[in-house]
């Protein structure tokens, strides 16, 4: 077992299986099994909980056990905002000035995805997707903005991998060529072109949760 104390073990793990997808939205589990499977006692699987609590993946429901939660609609639309915000900022900034972009891992995690898509695994595709514009957002050298970026980002992988599983299994790997356009983009410095996909992506996003009946 890790070295690390059982708490943090006990949190990292569940964590992980939520960003998996092993756990959806409404599902209920308890406090004994996750303790069995991770092959410890309760007591640090209730303070893992409690963490998770605090972040808003899950609930403890007196006598039912532990409800898996979903994202409300708002703060998904507020989460998506924000980071657009984060992506126009970064993009302005290196047209008006000189960063030096790291292409080559902007590519590896392009090829991770591509990599992922045919391999049918939720996670490392969108998780690869997220890194890519994490190392876009790297180039301006603004720590708050990436600590911004990494504070939200895991509640939108965890929408998208469970949204995808419940809702959207029939093309959920259409973000490649967005990723693959935009890498393009950057390579020819047109930043300003890069930015007007990004952000036309996002309004196509609000247009199929509407469809779909999500409405903030």
């Amino acid at each position: 077992m890790s070295d690390l104390p059982l708490v943090d073990v006990a949190y990292q793990s569940i964590r992980q299986q939520l960003l998996d997808g092993a756990y959806l939205p409404g599902d209920l589990c308890s406090e004994a099994d996750l303790a069995a499977k991770l092959g410890m006692s309760r007591t640090p699987i209730r303070a893992a909980i409690s963490l998770l609590e605090k972040e808003g993946f899950v609930q403890t429901l007196y006598k039912r056990g532990i409800l898996v939660k979903g994202i409300d609609i708002k703060d998904l639309y507020d989460i998506f905002d924000l980071l657009c915000a984060l992506y126009s900022f970064a993009l302005e900034r290196m047209d008006d000035e000189s960063y030096e972009l790291d292409l080559n891992t902007l590519r590896h995690h392009y090829d991770q995805m591509v990599l992922a898509s045919e391999e049918q695994r939720y996670r490392a595709y969108y998780e690869n997707g997220l890194m890519f514009m994490h190392t876009m957002l790297a180039a301006v050298q603004n720590r708050y903005v990436l600590e911004t970026f990494n504070l939200y980002k895991d509640k939108l992988l965890f929408y998208v991998v469970t949204y995808r599983l419940t809702k959207g299994s029939n093309r959920p790997y259409t973000g490649r060529k967005l990723y693959e356009d935009i890498y393009n983009k950057l390579v020819e410095g047109s930043y300003q072109e890069a930015k007007t996909i990004i952000m036309q992506y996002t309004r196509n996003i609000r247009e199929d949760l509407l469809r779909n009946g999500y409405s903030s």
